[in-house]
């Protein structure tokens, strides 16, 4: 049975219609392809086999994603791979033998800017949700509405917050900051995205043991030093947390000769 729909006015006509456009039922990850290398492949492949575990979701082999990705000219570049569940009709449920959907988009790799950040606290807070914590699911409302927020209070970046107070992440980027000399990343436990690069860090160790830790935000005014992690935007040390002026405004050594090794 086709369905009727229409785009922009006009009509069209489609058999089914893809369940992450209709419902965000999908995740994805986005990594860097540098000098033709894709960095931390193993851990974004793994990314992608654990959100399809979690949400019960078929998934391409990484044999057929890897010889996509290997059409890919540009030495340099940002690859997005967005799994959906497939393609559905109009209610939520979905048969257990529905097929998944795969894309892969690819972009320029913009230049990593090392330049400190001054940082907002977020007015609009994350919804706590352990099933989905941690996951990058297709559903980024939050995080639309958070880059429309930052760019209207036209700061460089926003740390954000659970409904509980709680220190979670900045709008697209993991954070760590060091307490009393220890060096500390929010837990992720009840909201949240789990990063590759936040990943990399704690099991490297390029700062020693990291602790994943419930951070209220009135521990803000005890925060030494802090930097932002993300697989295209690299490392970005902060300057400035809302009022508070942070003591140390740039990238630990030893973690900028990881990343750079």
């Amino acid at each position: 049975m086709q369905t009727l729909m229409w785009c922009n006015g006009n009509r069209l006509t489609c058999a089914q219609l893809d369940r992450g456009l209709q419902f965000g039922d999908g995740h994805f990850t986005t990594l860097t392809r540098e000098q033709g290398q894709l960095r931390w492949w193993p851990a974004h492949w793994q990314r992608l086999q654990e959100a399809s575990r979690r949400l019960a979701m078929q998934l391409p082999s990484e044999s057929e994603v890897l010889a996509c990705l290997a059409q890919i000219d540009a030495p340099d570049s940002v690859i997005k791979i967005i799994i959906t569940r497939g393609d559905g009709g109009r209610g939520y449920g979905f048969p257990d033998d529905i097929k998944a959907n795969w894309y892969v988009t690819v972009a320029d790799l913009p230049e990593c800017k090392q330049q400190s950040l001054n940082c907002g606290i977020a007015e609009l807070t994350l919804a706590r949700s352990p099933v989905f914590a941690g996951l990058k699911t297709l559903n980024r409302l939050e995080q639309v509405m958070l880059s429309h927020e930052r760019q209207q209070r036209g700061v460089d970046e926003l740390l954000v917050c659970d409904s509980l107070g709680n220190l979670i992440e900045a709008t697209s980027s993991n954070v760590f900051l060091r307490i009393n000399d220890e060096w500390h990343t929010p837990s992720l436990a009840q909201a949240g995205v789990a990063g590759v690069v936040r990943q990399q860090i704690i099991a490297s160790q390029p700062l020693g043991s990291v602790q994943e830790s419930d951070l209220p935000q009135s521990r803000i005014t005890a925060i030494e030093q802090a930097f932002l992690t993300n697989s295209v935007l690299g490392l970005r040390p902060l300057a400035q947390i809302g009022d508070h002026k942070l003591p140390e405004q740039q990238l630990p050594k030893a973690l900028t000769s990881w990343w750079e090794s």
